[in-house]
């Protein structure tokens, strides 16, 4: 079934609320002061169905100037419109401010409905038409046909039904995955014996009994009891359908209008937005930087303070970047629309869409910013991705992890994925870890700078250690994550930019051959080693040699396999080494164990060079300490 939300807009007592009667049955004004006084004063839900395969669902709006914060709770769900204009008034301020709104929230459709035509003469319809043609040329409802109806005489209540059925059809079209679940809610209230009820516009997704999410920007988890979409109980209610939910853990005063309820982790809270403000044509006053403004987007409104990008001031008709900075958390996704309202007098001046839902702090009049939020507002698909992964992944993405970035189904971004990785755009350096290739690049330098640096430092190295590298390279800005150090290594290893030998890590191609000179000191320190037989030598008592010290040597001596170390600062020649190991596997010949006097006495040396060796074999897992005895592996 095809699920559409249709809303109303117009200036207070044109009619609304009577024309939702005529088409659904319903009465949507629900509170007592809505009926004593006759005027729409909160939201109001209504369903018209075709018995076939469309419903629609109704949120009647007020009109009253005082109660647009109410209308806008509820109109920014909508799929089109039905723009209500009274005959016997015409175009009145909250029309044209209702327009403002609908055309700032990306609304494309709708149907212009002519209201009350019974009250006034033919002469008179013309008129209205004609100044309703002029007021709506330029937006969405420049081309729409205009439906003359009275509630009172029926006239053409069927025929705007046929017509909104129609328009469904081509409508609602909404994502329905489950990972992109996302509820505006709008009402809170309790049942007798039921608990806590929350309804809301079903945006994205869908929502079953039992289903777990998540309550934002509170992040708290959300236990589903039940599902109802108008009234009846339903197993799943899906995006476009108005839903109320019976909730399990939490109490009406933990909830409020404008809290969302989306699949867990797929927002992220937050008390910045990056976006593109327009201002409208015709407010009297400019939004000037760092003003306060009150923020509306979904059924959510809160404070905000306008930081202007490159600009000291927004006027009227203008467009521009600005980072909007908030006083408490708020969750939205990129591409969501939203109205401004001015702080005091409270007025509606601007419209916008959110461009980033979870940026850094930026500074002004930074080129790169600019550019960046350029760039964004306008890509989509493939491009999105890569830009996003460019500037706002430094250490890399996960496919979920940039679908819930970019608002997107997993298998929408595994598309753009493997057509970014096809043109090398977009690498993956570890399984589902994603990197713009620009990136990999500085990184890539970065890691040869710092092996350069120490193997200059330390020339008979034969390159850094690994841990060392991943040390220094976790140091460096945003690659601090030891495991992402870990994958951008193994992946330049992978791709032969590094090599890697017994540990160490070196620029592919870089000589290890030492020069004359220094594999004259290397010969000599190794002849001295020699001579110290089983005892082995003892580095910090060597001399340093102009250009090297005694620890490069012995690190290139022991990294060929010439020296082993025993016990910093202790070394002993491999040939002595073997000896010893002969001594050992000789004595268990004819016996089950040895002890560090039987060993100490067969080497000819002190108790404590022979206990060297032997820890040294206990740390190879050539010998094992039991007691006082130690036996072969």
């Amino acid at each position: 079934m095809n699920n559409v939300i249709v809303g109303t807009a117009g200036h207070v007592d044109h009619g609304k609320t009577c024309l939702i009667e005529a088409l659904s049955g319903f009465n949507t004004d629900r509170l007592k002061e809505e009926k004593e006084r006759g005027i729409t004063i909160d939201l109001g839900f209504a369903e018209i169905t075709n018995g076939d395969d469309i419903r629609i669902g109704v949120i009647d709006v007020p009109g009253h100037e005082k109660f647009i914060k109410n209308m806008l709770a509820g109109i920014g769900g909508i799929d089109y419109v039905l723009f209500v204009v009274a005959a016997d008034e015409g175009i009145k301020p909250q029309s044209l401010e209702h327009l403002r709104i609908l055309e700032s929230l990306g609304i494309e459709e709708g149907i212009i409905v002519l209201t009350k035509v019974d009250l006034v003469d033919g002469e008179w319809i013309d008129l209205v038409k004609e100044d309703i043609r002029d007021t709506v040329k330029g937006t969405f409802l420049e081309k729409v046909e205009i439906l003359e109806v009275s509630v009172k005489d029926n006239l053409n209540i069927e025929t705007l039904k046929k017509d909104m059925f129609e328009m469904a059809g081509s409508t609602g079209k909404r994502r329905i995955a489950p990972e992109l679940t996302r509820l505006f809610i709008d009402r809170v209230f309790t049942i007798g014996g039921f608990g806590t009820v929350i309804t809301g516009t079903l945006n994205e997704g869908c929502l079953r009994p039992g289903d777990k999410v998540k309550l934002y920007p509170k992040n708290e988890p959300v236990k589903i009891r039940s599902v109802q979409v108008h009234g009846k109980n339903v197993e799943e209610a899906v995006a476009g359908q108005r839903t109320a939910l019976n909730i399990s853990n939490l109490k009406k005063d933990e909830l409020k209008r404008g809290d969302v309820l989306a699949a867990d982790g797929s927002l992220v809270p937050g008390k910045k937005l990056d976006v593109k403000i327009s201002v409208f044509p015709d407010v009297a006053r400019d939004i000037l930087n760092n003003s306060r403004v009150h923020f509306y987007c979904g059924s959510t409104e809160t404070l905000a303070k306008v930081i202007l990008m490159d600009k000291e001031s927004l006027g009227p008709g203008e467009e521009g970047f600005a980072q909007l900075r908030f006083e408490e958390d708020i969750t939205f996704r990129r591409n969501d629309p939203f109205i401004l309202r001015f702080f005091s007098p409270v007025e509606t001046i601007a419209g916008g869409t959110i461009i980033d839902a979870d940026p850094v702090k930026h500074k002004r009049y930074d080129d790169e910013v600019i550019d960046y939020l350029t760039r964004c507002e306008s890509k989509t698909g493939p491009d999105a991705v890569a830009l996003m992964l460019l500037y706002k992944a430094p250490t890399g993405k996960s496919i979920t992890d940039i679908a819930y970035e970019l608002g997107a189904t997993s298998n929408e971004v595994r598309g753009c994925i493997d057509d970014l990785t096809e043109k090398k755009i977009v690498l993956e350096v570890d399984e589902d870890l994603y990197l713009h290739d620009k990136i990999i690049k500085k990184l890539c330098e970065t890691v040869k700078d710092i092996i350069t640096v120490y193997t200059k430092k330390n020339p008979l190295s034969g390159g850094i250690p690994v841990v060392e590298l991943r040390s220094r390279l976790g140091s460096v800005k945003n690659a601090n994550d030891p495991k992402f150090s870990a994958s951008i290594i193994k992946y330049l290893i992978r791709q032969n930019c590094l090599t890697e030998n017994d540990g160490k890590v070196n620029i592919k191609g870089a000589g290890k051959k030492p020069t004359a000179e220094q594999q004259k000191v290397m010969d000599q320190l190794a002849s001295e080693c020699l001579s110290k037989g089983f005892e082995g030598l003892n580095i910090s008592e060597a001399e340093n040699k102009p250009g090297l010290n005694i620890r490069q040597v012995v690190d290139a001596l022991e990294a060929v396999g010439v020296l082993l170390k025993l016990k910093y600062p202790c070394y002993i020649h491999i040939e002595y080494w073997n000896r010893a190991l002969d001594i050992v596997r000789s004595h268990f010949v004819n016996n089950d164990s040895i002890t560090l006097g039987e060993f100490r006495d067969q080497i000819g040396t002190s108790r404590k060079y022979a206990m060297m060796l032997l820890d040294a074999m206990d740390e190879q897992k050539i010998t094992r300490l039991e007691g006082d005895y130690r036996i072969l592996l």
